[in-house]
């Protein structure tokens, strides 16, 4: 039976728990991947004892307690998780490109910039949930991602809106 696996990936939630609380509630996942700037403990902001395995990397408004990166197999796809901010993802992706390629990552999740971005380039899909909190695309709704991860078929990522107060 072929594993498959649903992610909530979210980043830049700044100490705005509620809001992450909040997605962690409307949606149902295996794994939760947190791309930085969490601005506190995720432990503490969701718990130790969860449904659900959590990963997350320190962002550049994080101070401690994350490492800078990870590398995860996840149902035969390999994702490298980063904030993003070390690789000038502001300006452009070919610097994470090229280094989820060292890594033979084919899945990059990062944050940073606080736009959601799914894009497919040189096999690799790159997600950027956008900001759960602080968010600069037009528009500026509160957004996450929904990674649905299965062994040998194409990564998918939705990008999913968040409306203060949709789980109440």
């Amino acid at each position: 039976m072929q594993e498959k696996k649903r992610i909530l990936v979210v980043s830049d939630s700044h100490g705005k728990n509620r809001l992450l609380r909040e997605a962690v509630k409307k949606e149902q996942f295996d794994m939760l991947i947190h791309c930085g700037d969490v601005e506190g403990n995720i432990y503490s902001i969701l718990g130790t004892d969860t449904p659900y395995e959590i990963h997350a990397v320190r962002g550049n408004c994080d101070y401690s307690g994350y490492s800078d990166e990870l590398l995860l197999t996840v149902a035969g796809h390999r994702i490298f998780v980063t904030h993003g901010h070390m690789y000038r993802v502001r300006y452009d992706n070919q610097t994470l490109l090229r280094e989820a390629a060292k890594r033979s990552a084919d899945v990059v999740c990062f944050g940073h910039s606080h736009i959601p971005e799914v894009e497919y380039s040189h096999g690799r899909l790159l997600l950027n949930p956008g900001s759960i909190a602080e968010p600069r695309q037009t528009g500026r709704k509160n957004t996450y991602a929904i990674l649905t991860l299965e062994e040998n078929k194409m990564p998918r990522a939705d990008i999913c809106v968040l409306t203060p107060g949709d789980t109440d």
